[in-house]
């Protein structure tokens, strides 16, 4: 089996190097995100999978059909829906999600290689192409929702495709936007004390909020947990405005050991200490949400926040998948995306379905508009996602030839 995918593989070298170079300065932005996710669709349909559909969210779902319905595995990649808006943050580089392109192409070709080989699978192969937000993944969610809403107690496991320097990634910390809102009539001397100014008046809770961030916890895996203050926004701002209402915006990074709702509370109780004097100020916190239409004219709303995942690293599916790895030359291990987030989060910590990641480049690769793409690394996590395909929905071969197939 092994001589026969190489074989194939050679044969895909050139198509791979060809759509590699159609999407490579091709931005999902200004307007072609629709393009964009087309272009997907065709070359699916061109690889000679079993279906190709597109489903009211945006997503991209090609099949190639196994021998029954049981036992199906779920590749995942993503596209990102605003990298202009990206662009313009000053530190997006730091703390952006990682380019998306070599996850798209390596996960379509290894379908590709799978039915190239005519590879007897238990279950569907089913590869999936779902648009993210920066804060938030809906594209996932109506995926399992809606087109695998029958079938997820019959997926074996889900691999995502997303940069792991070829190592078999087994989860990552959490993210969340989260608002601050103190609302109420403040007392003279309470804004004349800090200059009568927007920015002055919310300098204490803001300055509360950094000194949380330098003692926030450190997993041993994924690294430490992590705060930002996105945006300070406000209506009234002086003594003789009847109400005044500031919104603190926070991006916070957190690991498993954290709890979304415990982080609001606290964030809440920081907010009422610091106006405290202030008894006509009430305080509330509230995870953001996020209103959109996709570029099928879908209308959702979504909650901006991935949860954290880990995956039990002796958990079959994660363990024969590294198996067949390091038994085939490559120098794989299992590890932890510390910066990325995926769409584990919902696959895994949501659904319980055995979910891993495993791709070409490292998440430290961020998304920039002008990316060169590594056409051998790709090349390569093609032959690994196969493999790892075969060893999980592949049927046994016995006494078959690469030339009886």
């Amino acid at each position: 089996m092994k001589k026969l995918m190489m074989m194939k593989m050679q044969g895909l070298k050139k198509p791979i190097d060809k759509f590699t170079k159609k999407i490579e300065k091709l931005d999902p932005g200004n307007g072609k995100f629709a393009e964009f996710m087309d272009i997907i669709s065709s070359e699916m349909e061109d690889m000679a999978f079993n279906d190709v559909k597109k489903d009211k969210a945006g997503n991209i779902v090609g099949t190639i059909k196994g021998h029954s319905d049981k036992d199906a595995m779920v590749m995942v990649s993503h596209v990102d829906v605003m990298p202009e808006i990206r662009k313009k943050m000053e530190d997006f580089n730091d703390r952006g999600m990682a380019r998306f392109k070599a996850g798209v192409i390596s996960s379509l070709y290894a379908g590709a290689l799978v039915k190239r080989c005519m590879l007897p699978l238990t279950g569907d192969l089913i590869v999936c192409c779902v648009p993210r937000h920066e804060y938030s993944d809906p594209g996932v969610k109506y995926l399992f929702d809606d087109f695998l809403k029958n079938r997820k107690d019959k997926i074996k496991g889900v691999m995502l495709c997303e940069p792991t320097a070829f190592n078999i990634n087994l989860g990552h910390k959490g993210r969340m936007e989260y608002e601050i809102v103190v609302r109420g009539k403040l007392k003279r001397n309470f804004l004349e004390n800090r200059g009568m100014n927007m920015l002055g008046t919310m300098f204490p809770l803001i300055s509360e909020l950094e000194k949380v961030s330098k003692e926030l916890p450190n997993d041993m895996n994924m690294g430490r947990s992590d705060l930002r203050i996105k945006d300070v926004l406000y209506r009234g701002y002086s003594a003789g405005d009847e109400i005044n209402e500031f919104r603190v915006v926070v991006d916070r990074v957190f690991v498993p050991d954290e709890n979304g709702g415990a982080i609001l509370n606290k964030a809440k109780t920081i907010a009422k200490k610091v106006y405290s004097s202030e008894p006509e100020v009430t305080v509330r916190t509230m995870l953001a949400k996020e209103r959109f239409r996709t570029h099928t004219g879908l209308e959702m709303m979504s909650k901006k926040e991935f949860k954290p995942w880990i995956m039990e690293g002796h958990q079959p599916f994660a363990t024969e998948s590294l198996k067949c790895l390091t038994e085939n030359g490559f120098r794989s291990r299992f590890g932890f995306w510390k910066k990325i987030v995926t769409e584990g989060s919902y696959t895994c910590a949501e659904l319980k379905i055995p979910t891993i990641g495993f791709g070409a480049g490292d998440e430290d690769e961020i998304y920039t508009g002008d990316e060169k793409l590594n056409v051998r690394s790709i090349e390569k996590a093609v032959y690994g996602q196969a493999l790892i395909v075969q060893r999980n929905i592949g049927m046994p071969f016995f006494g078959w030839s690469s030339d009886s197939i």
